[in-house]
C-alpha cells in the first residue's frame, strides 16, 4: 500500500472533507497540514487587494504574486502528491485542489515551439499565477522563472523559464501550526454552501475562496520594502493598511449588520468570525460608552479587527478605530462611542 501511495500520490480530497471546524473559532485544512485558512468571498478577497494597491501601490501585487507561490510550495512540500510534466491537464487530481482553493482553470498553450500558460481563478489572477508556478515547479522538478505577459484582475497569460538545475530550496515560516492542538476538529457544516459544477465553493452563487492564513504572513514578507519604516513599526504599518482594506471590502459587501445591546456581539462573532475561521470572542461588554472586545485568532489580528470595526461602522453609521492591546490568551479592542 506505501508503494502504490508513493507510486499514484496523494489523493486530493474535496474541499469541505478537507476542512475541519475547531472550538476555537479556527478552520484547518487538512492537506495543509492543519494549517488554518480563512472561507471568504472571492469577491471580498479581490476587493482586499485593490484597498492594498491603493494604499501601498500596484507592486502589492506582484508581493500576492510571490506569497501565493511560497505558499503553494509549502503547501505541496507538506504533501505526498507527485505531478510530473509540463501539461497541468495530466497532473492527477490537480484540478480539485486548484478549484477547491477558488480558482478556474489553468491551460497550457503552445505557440509554436514557445510555451504559454493562461490561468483564470474566481478571486485573484495575482493569487493564481503565484500558486500556479509553484505548482509547476513541483512539477518539474526544477527552478522556473514565471513571467506575467498581460493580466487582469481574474485571469494571466504566463511566459516560463527554465533555470539551471538545482534543488529547490524550501519555502519555510515557522511550522507549528496554532491549531495543531485543537485537532482534529469536526466537519464543516455550513448549510448554504454548495460546489458548483466547476468544482468551486459557493455560498447563495457566489464563489469563495480557501485563504490560507499564512498567506497574509508571507504576503507581509514579500512586501517590506513597499512599507516607508522599517523594523518593527513596518509590521504596525502593514496591519494598519491591511485592517483598514479588510473593513472597508466589508463595508463594500454590503452585509447586513443588527445590533441592539452588547449581546447581539455573540451573534456577529458567530456569524462573522468564528464562522469563516478568523477565531472567536472571549467577551463583550459595554461600560461607560466603551465597547470591549476580547478575541483569539490565529489570524492577523488586523483582519478580525478590521471586520468588526467595519460591523459597528455598518450598525452605528460612526468609523470608530479601535485601541488594541493584547491579552493573556488573545486580543482586546475598545471602541469609544462617544466618538
Amino acid at each position: 500500500m506505501n508503494f502504490l501511495r508513493r507510486l499514484l500520490g496523494t489523493n486530493v480530497p474535496s474541499p469541505m472533507e478537507r476542512l475541519r471546524a475547531t472550538e476555537s473559532g479556527s478552520i484547518i485544512d487538512r492537506f495543509r497540514s492543519n494549517s488554518p485558512i480563512w472561507l471568504v468571498r472571492s469577491d471580498t478577497m479581490k476587493s482586499i487587494a485593490n484597498g492594498m494597491s491603493e494604499r501601498l501601490g500596484p507592486d502589492v501585487l506582484r508581493t500576492l504574486r510571490y506569497a501565493a507561490r511560497d505558499e503553494w510550495a509549502m503547501m505541496l512540500s507538506e504533501s505526498n502528491i507527485t505531478w510530473k510534466g509540463i501539461d497541468p491537464s495530466s497532473w492527477r487530481e490537480f484540478d480539485r485542489l486548484w478549484k477547491g482553493d477558488g480558482h478556474l482553470h489553468a491551460s497550457m498553450i503552445m505557440d509554436g515551439e514557445v510555451t504559454r500558460y493562461v490561468v483564470e481563478s474566481t478571486s485573484l489572477a495575482s493569487i493564481a499565477a503565484g500558486s500556479f508556478s509553484a505548482a509547476l515547479e513541483h512539477a518539474l522538478q526544477n527552478n522556473i522563472r514565471v513571467g506575467v505577459e498581460s493580466q487582469n484582475e481574474g485571469a494571466a497569460f504566463l511566459s516560463v523559464e527554465m533555470l539551471e538545475q538545482s534543488e529547490l530550496g524550501p519555502h519555510l515560516l515557522n511550522r507549528r501550526n496554532p491549531s495543531n492542538e485543537r485537532m482534529p476538529g469536526n466537519m464543516l457544516e455550513i448549510d448554504e454552501i454548495e460546489i458548483d459544477k466547476e468544482g468551486v465553493l459557493t455560498l447563495f452563487n457566489a464563489p469563495l475562496s480557501i485563504v490560507p492564513l499564512r498567506l497574509f504572513t508571507f504576503w507581509e514578507r514579500s512586501s517590506s520594502h513597499l512599507l516607508s519604516i522599517d523594523g518593527e513599526e513596518s509590521s504596525k504599518e502593514w496591519s494598519e493598511h491591511l485592517g483598514n482594506s479588510v473593513a472597508k471590502a466589508f463595508i463594500d459587501s454590503g452585509e447586513m449588520i443588527m445590533i441592539e445591546d452588547e449581546g447581539s456581539w455573540a451573534e456577529v462573532g458567530k456569524n462573522q468570525i468564528s464562522k469563516w475561521g478568523l477565531g472567536i470572542l472571549d467577551s463583550v461588554s459595554l461600560m461607560e460608552n466603551t465597547l470591549r472586545i476580547r478575541l483569539r485568532s490565529d489570524a492577523q489580528y488586523c483582519i478580525p479587527r478590521g471586520i468588526l470595526t467595519a460591523c459597528l461602522q455598518r450598525a452605528t453609521a460612526k468609523k470608530i478605530t479601535p485601541k488594541e492591546s493584547r491579552y493573556d490568551s488573545g486580543f482586546e479592542l475598545l471602541f469609544d462611542l462617544n466618538r
